[in-house]
């Protein structure tokens, strides 16, 4: 399978050797597989192919001697030479990816069993993991949410040190967890407010179980928001129109970022509900697409509108054949999987950003924003717009009643003249 990325008898021969030399053709033809381009499959195997070379001048001639530090060592000769100015280009990044395709093909098909690493047990693990449990089974975090709780909650605890023991956090004081709160607020980029969220719901989960003396839940400053402050940052109907023209319909990407445009526009949805729309989401027999419920809310079941089934159908053409996902919305790039809801937020802030539209926030977000407020404006009620926006409580969808601009001049009282 080399020879479907390389002509030359002698490159070949320089594949071969070695101890890597039996796998090189299983590895060339997993890239093949997974649909690589040219370009990147040659750079993953060259490096690999300077890694077999390193190997031999170690006089490493078994797959079982492979180690990390071997590894690392080669990172360290190959770069040893490499001199950039470029903020942007990390040199090492290359030749790490390569290693790690090599690492995980020779796993996967049991060729190299690594060594165990030797796990470092953590003093506050005894209340990370039911904690962690907890959030799971009874708060029913999502998996994004339970990751940046434990972020914010592992910073805290790191932070107590041997102290994170059940003396020690039952005898924690007030003044140490408000240190902890100055000193955040002083050194750490991290959003105050969902720092704040995620200690106030620990400090209450501890307090409930007695591992703390009391509920130091209030020790933590509130960030002020007020409800319904500020208006929905919507997008005028020509403001779509420009980013729609953005999109090059005639590629694969172009085809896959408008329908995810359209989709969006039409219904108003979220992006990780786009990331999640499956094949089977879409009814063509009956024109329907049912939206997943997300944060609580409800499945609704809507009409297809013809430019978004035309558009999906006009991406479907270039979705990579023979995908195992089901999500609609696959990658451009090998290896093929789905989009994540951070990917097309990006995509359509970049596309905003591209056609001259783009404001505070953007993304998904917007279009979300801009769907709701054109549904208002053509008089739809706030229930009809709430269960099309999957929302689970009527007074959440409220806020775009101020942005109803029409309805608003209507009742706005006459600016008092001069007596």
């Amino acid at each position: 399978m080399l020879e479907y990325w390389y002509k030359e008898k002698r490159t070949l021969v320089d594949f071969r050797r070695g101890p890597l030399g039996p796998y090189f053709d299983g590895l060339a033809a997993q890239l093949k597989t997974e649909g690589y381009c040219h370009n990147t499959a040659i750079a993953i195997l060259g490096k690999c192919c300077l890694f077999n070379s390193f190997l031999i001048d170690q006089k490493i001639d078994r797959v079982a001697d492979l180690s990390q530090s071997l590894a690392d060592a080669f990172l360290a000769y190959h770069l040893a030479d490499v001199r950039t100015t470029s903020r942007m280009y990390v040199p090492g990044r290359d030749a790490h990816v390569a290693l790690k395709h090599l690492f995980n093909y020779l796993i996967s098909f049991g060729i190299w069993v690594p060594p165990k690493e030797k796990t470092i047990s953590k003093v506050y693990e005894w209340l990370l993991n039911p904690y962690l449990k907890y959030l799971h089974d009874e708060r029913e975090l999502c998996p994004i949410m339970m990751t940046r709780s434990k972020e914010r909650v592992v910073s805290f605890l790191e932070n107590l040190g041997k102290n994170a023991t059940p003396n020690g956090l039952l005898n924690l004081r007030a003044d140490q967890v408000e240190q902890y709160v100055k000193q955040h607020l002083h050194d750490s980029p991290d959003n105050y407010a969902a720092m704040a969220a995620a200690l106030r719901r620990f400090f209450r989960y501890c307090a409930d179980r007695k591992i703390l003396r009391a509920d130091f839940s209030g020790l933590i400053p509130p960030s002020h928001s007020y409800r319904l402050a500020s208006l929905p940052k919507g997008m005028e109907d020509s403001e779509l129109d420009r980013v729609l023209r953005v999109f090059d319909r005639e590629t694969p990407k172009g085809a896959r970022d408008y329908a995810i445009a359209i989709l969006m526009m039409a219904y108003g949805i979220r992006g990780i509900s786009a990331a999640e729309l499956l094949l089977d989401d879409i009814d063509w027999q009956h024109s329907r697409i049912r939206i997943r419920a997300r944060k609580g809310g409800k499945e609704v079941l809507l009409p297809l509108v013809e430019a978004v089934g035309d558009s999906i159908i006009a991406y479907l053409k270039h979705r990579p054949e023979g995908s195992p996902f089901r999500e609609v919305f696959l990658t451009d790039y090998a290896p093929v999987r789905p989009l994540t809801s951070y990917s097309i937020s990006g995509m359509l802030r970049k596309s905003m950003s591209i056609a001259g539209v783009l404001g505070t926030g953007g993304g998904s977000r917007t279009l979300r924003h801009s769907w709701a407020i054109r549904a208002l404006g053509q008089n739809s009620s706030i229930k009809a717009i709430a269960d099309v926006l999957g929302h689970r409580c009527i007074d959440t969808t409220f806020i775009y009643a101020k942005a109803d601009l029409k309805a608003l001049r209507e009742v706005a009282m006459p600016w008092p003249e001069k007596g």
